[in-house]
Parts: structure tokens; sequence; C-alpha cells
């Protein structure tokens, strides 16, 4: 019963448009087929799939509605509640990480019992399904958008085109031709707009271009845009960008004024008092720029991908 559950769900986690009223969710179907399936073909069929939180939330209003009602007939609802829950991981404040297992009559939703079932944790069954993503869609084909050369889509229709954004190592490699700076755009599950440019007016064309298609698209993920960093993305704002940019730059030239001043001074005590007399007088600009410097990375701290939202 957990399973038919489950397997019709995906259908009913994103309306067709983000204005739209959701669809009151069908009755549960019979169990399908999948059912007797064994444990290594399901875990080949795992894949990750990014939605937005409203969305998601929605999706479990739903399904605790069809719990709600089946819970009922059990013996022990407490355990069967847990058991299918499902499984969600953080990306940011506003975008999820789901598990599906993608089949050709269909896909459907992972739970906690049969993430126990496989004996997997939640690292161990994300690792997987990234694996399974990278194998069946790794390869991110970029083409730039009409007569804007600056700005590059990704286009699917495997409903996959914003999951491949969990692919780090693909994006990382995209930067060597691309340029360090990658700012990213995710509206739908189905669409991947981003640039390599931190210019102002092409940030803000970005920005309109990622609400509209989330607007007035299916399947819709977020209206935010992302940085791709060594370490992890990390979210966009292009008002604090600027306002560490600017802090940097005033850092850098205040630290070389003071520097002048103080190499200009420590020369005569040099002859008298020898070099370490300059070096810790010099050494001191540098410690209030790395001071900046630590204060700019803690604003700019990758998000943490971490431990599932359970709730």
């Amino acid at each position: 019963m957990r399973r038919s559950i489950l397997a019709c769900l995906m259908f009913l986690t994103l309306p067709l448009r983000a204005e739209e009223a959701p669809v009151p969710p069908p009755a549960a179907p019979p169990a399908p087929a999948a059912a007797s399936r064994g444990a290594a073909e399901e875990l080949a069929a795992l894949r990750p799939v990014l939605i937005g939180k409203r969305y998601l939330d929605q999706a479990r209003k739903r399904l605790a509605v069809q719990l709600a009602r089946l819970g009922r007939q059990q013996d022990n609802p407490e355990n069967w509640f847990e058991d299918n829950a499902l499984v969600v991981r953080a990306f940011s404040t506003d975008v999820q990480v789901m598990y599906a297992l993608e089949f050709q009559d269909g896909a459907q939703l992972v739970s906690h019992g049969m993430m126990k079932g496989w004996g997997m944790d939640y690292e161990r069954l994300h690792q997987r399904a990234l694996a399974n993503l990278d194998r069946a869609h790794g390869e991110i084909a970029v083409k730039p958008v009409g007569k804007l050369p600056w700005l590059s889509v990704i286009e699917t229709e495997d409903g996959y085109a914003a999951s491949r954004v969990l692919l780090h190592w693909r994006w990382a490699e995209l930067t060597l031709t691309l340029g360090e700076v990658l700012i990213l755009g995710m509206p739908t599950r189905d669409v991947v707009v981003f640039t390599a440019t931190l210019e102002p007016e092409k940030l803000e064309q970005l920005q309109e271009t990622v609400e509209t298609v989330e607007r007035h698209q299916g399947r819709p993920v977020s209206r935010k845009l992302f940085q791709w960093t060594p370490q992890g993305w990390i979210e966009f704002e292009p008002a604090l960008q600027q306002a560490q940019q600017q802090r940097r730059q005033q850092g850098e030239q205040q630290g070389a004024g003071e520097g002048k001043m103080v190499e200009a001074a420590a020369k005569p005590e040099a002859d008298v008092a020898g070099q370490p007399a300059q070096a810790q007088a010099g050494g001191q600009p540098r410690q209030e720029d790395a001071g900046n410097e630590h204060r700019d990375q803690q604003g700019q701290q990758p998000l943490q991908h971490g431990r599932e939202d359970t709730r």
C-alpha cells in the first residue's frame, strides 16, 4: 500500500502553472507491477529531483490526507506514517531535493521505508542517486539564448535539467571555458539559465528571465539566482555582491595607502632597529585585509546540502 500512494505523487507534486490551484489527488490505484522489482533494479532507477519548497509542502499536505485516511487501518500507525514520509534533502532555503525511481511505466517517489528496506542511509542514497543521474543525464548540453550570447540555457524534456545542478563536478568543468564566475537560475525542472558575467544590467535580464519562466511554465523550482563556487552553490544576491566588492576595493586601497606610509616611516628606523621593526609595522595592513576577506567569506558560505528535512 505504501508504494501505491507514493507512485502517483510524482504527477501531483507540481501544478501545470504556478498560479493554478492544485488538482485534487485521485484515489490511490492498486499496487503497480513495480512492487515486484528487486532492490538492484530499483536502485538503478534512483534519481534526485530538485523541487521548490512551497510545492513540496503542497505535495506533503496531499500525502498527509491520504495517509490519515489509510493510517486508521494500521496496527502501528506511528511507524507506518514514518515509513511513508518522503525522503527529502535541503539544497537551499526554498529548494529541496527529493528522490524518485524512474521507470518506463512511471515515476515513484522514495519514502523512508523504501530507503531502510534497501539498507541505505541518507548520504549513501544521495550519492547513489547522483551517480545514476550522471550516468544517465550527466552531459550538460549548453546553447546560447538567441540574441543574448552572454546567456546560456539548458533545456531538456527529461525532467532533470535542474537536477543536473547537483552534479557539481560537471559545472567545475564548465568554468574552465566560461570563466570562474557562474551565476545560474533554475526556474523549472526542465530549464536552467546561466551567465558568466557580473554586469548589473545583464544580471537583471537573467533575473527577469528566471521569474518569467518560473511564472508561466510547468514544474517550477525557484525564482532565485545561485552562484557556483568550488565548495558548492551559494544563493546569489546582487546587492550583497556589490557591497562586498566595494568593501574589498576600499580595503585594498586603504591597505595600499597605509603600507606606503608605514614603509616611508620605517626606513630611517631600519638602519638603527633593523628589519624586525619594519616587518612588524608593515604587517598590520595585511592583517586588516585578512579580516575583511574573512568577513566576506562568512557572507558567502556555500549551501549546505545537508541532512534531510523529514517533516
